[in-house]
């Protein structure tokens, strides 16, 4: 299928009537699209105006409880994270997205009243590990005056707020490997396979990555288009 605001739109329609399906998103802000100039498409969210690239000098927990206080969210997990999906598509081909992951810093819900989740057993099998509330974001730009060879490459991962982690990556995300990835490495469990259900991939995107960039320690995106640079 050809990248253009309906089909990104759809596909985040479907995982997010997936997601809440399954018992693992309890709340959402389905896609809107919003034509900013001629030939220039956001699909985003409402709250969208409240993202955050960068935490600055706050804290975690404040960031955090902006962006779900804002409802600045695709979806809401049943453990409290928020997932952010936002592309910009410019005459048809994409010009930026950001795909951002933020766990709940403290599950006060379950905390405060835990024998009310005690017998809902796909939550307690989710939240009952320990894991470190730590962010990560899969950005795209492809504008001259923002990517740089190997320095700050079209296509990468950043993990928590360190400013100059730029992960290359060999092509940008489609909405269903974004969560497909997220799923797969933060929700899966011997007893619950979230990632069989989703919806089949329906989008493809040429890879961007640099024959530099390819030198260093990179992520592969499967079954996007290869394109040499």
């Amino acid at each position: 299928m050809n990248l253009t605001s309906n089909s990104v739109r759809a596909d985040i329609e479907g995982l997010i009537s997936e997601l809440i399906g399954c018992g693992v998103c309890d709340d959402s802000n389905f896609p809107v699209v919003r034509t900013h100039r001629e030939q220039v498409v956001e699909v985003s969210f409402n709250g969208a105006e409240y993202i955050s690239g960068s935490f600055g000098e706050r804290q975690y927990i404040d960031v955090y409880q902006l962006l779900l206080n804002e409802r600045s969210f695709s979806m809401k997990l049943v453990d409290g994270a928020l997932l952010q999906m936002m592309y910009i598509i410019e005459r048809d081909k994409l010009r930026q997205h950001r795909l951002a992951f933020y766990p709940s810093p403290s599950l006060l819900p379950f905390q405060d009243d835990p024998e009310s989740y005690m017998d809902d057993e796909l939550f307690v099998e989710i939240v009952k590990r320990k894991i470190i509330p730590f962010p990560l974001r899969f950005d795209f730009d492809s504008r001259q005056n923002v990517y740089k060879d190997v320095i700050h490459p079209m296509s990468h991962l950043t993990l928590g707020d360190v400013k100059e982690c730029r992960i290359p990556i060999s092509a940008p995300l489609t909405p269903r490997w974004f969560i497909e990835f997220i799923l797969r490495n933060f929700y899966q469990t011997k007893k619950y396979d979230f990632v069989i259900r989703l919806p089949q991939h329906n989008i493809k995107l040429s890879s961007t990555i640099t024959n530099n960039e390819r030198k260093l320690i990179h992520m592969v995106v499967p079954y996007s288009i290869n394109i040499e640079k």
